[in-house]
């Protein structure tokens, strides 16, 4: 009679431990990406809403106050605040825009933009 053959509990328990670390790596980059497709979506909406107070600024007829402003908007079904600095710079014709919008959980900055304004076909202050 011949043995028969197959495979031993030991090879099996080693075959099922190798699957399961597999699977854990597996599913730990699949979280990781999750977290990062969110966190890049949370960028990408905090960045429009930057661009969008900037475009705002830039198209009021009068020229920016130097100073401080804040508020909160509405986009992509979340509440976002910004914060917008108006700076003086070195040449008179030009103020320089700094703008910070917030996570909508408020703890962190999720996005900043800076950008140079110049007073050209602007009223005065």
């Amino acid at each position: 009679m011949r043995p028969a053959r197959g495979f031993t509990l030991i090879e099996i328990l080693a075959a099922v431990a190798i699957l399961a670390i597999a699977m854990a790596a597996i599913l730990s980059g699949m979280a990781r990406y999750a977290d990062n497709a969110a966190h890049l979506r949370q960028k990408t909406v905090a960045l429009w809403v930057a661009h969008n107070r900037l475009t705002e600024i830039e198209l009021e007829p009068e020229w920016p106050k130097i100073g401080r402003s804040d508020g909160t908007v509405e986009t992509a079904g979340a509440e976002w605040r910004w914060e917008a600095a108006v700076i003086e710079t070195p040449d008179p014709e030009v103020r320089r825009v700094n703008i910070r919008v917030l996570a909508p959980d408020g703890k962190a900055e999720a996005a900043a933009l800076s950008a140079f304004i110049a007073s050209t076909g602007r009223q005065g202050e």
